[in-house]
């Protein structure tokens, strides 16, 4: 694919991650990408160690009083914490940065409003510090993580573009309404 929204690198391939997913990196060369609409990317890392992980989760559309009453969502976090942990980082040391959580359809309520508050407070009840996020508007996003140093690459998108890496990938994406270019966090 070429065009504005392209995130190719030289080097070593990007793995996709999708919505369910789990990556664990301790190579400084790992490079996950994903595509979010309401979904949320937590991307989590030791900077001391250069060990680091992401996940892509949705919440199932029910409501539940605390993070720690959901079910497979917890699980995930759960295993990108234990995973960058047993790749050899110190629990206190690490950090996240959380990504989507769009309002991806009209209507009352949002799942990615609700995705983004369970990841905060599952990080919250961890002690874990959120170091960034860009999270809820309009637009659907398609990251690039480092995760060895938690560098993230983000590219906005528009509706026909997330459309179509969503073919390319394999991964359903919801439209978003711009391009906006591409942030470094």
């Amino acid at each position: 694919m070429n065009g504005p929204f392209s995130m190719r690198q030289e080097g070593p391939a990007t793995e996709h991650i999708r919505h369910g997913e789990v990556r664990i990196a301790a190579s400084p060369d790992a490079c996950f990408s994903t595509i979010l609409g309401s979904c949320v990317a937590t991307i989590l890392w030791d900077p001391e160690r250069g060990v680091g992980g992401m996940n892509h989760l949705l919440l199932p559309p029910r409501a539940l009083a605390t993070p720690r009453e959901q079910g497979p969502e917890v699980n995930l976090l759960e295993l990108l914490i234990n995973g960058v942990v047993a790749a050899g980082a110190e629990r206190q040391r690490l950090r996240a940065k959380i990504f989507g959580g769009a309002r991806m359809l009209d209507g009352r309520g949002s799942t990615g409003d609700a995705n983004v508050a369970f990841v905060e407070g599952f990080l919250r009840e961890e002690g874990i510090a959120c170091v960034a996020a860009s999270t809820g508007g309009r637009q659907a996003r398609r990251l690039r993580a480092w995760p060895a140093f938690g560098r993230v690459q983000q590219l906005r998108l528009r509706e026909r573009d997330a459309a179509r890496l969503a073919l390319e990938t394999g991964t359903k994406a919801d439209g978003a309404r711009k391009l906006s270019g591409v942030e470094l966090l």
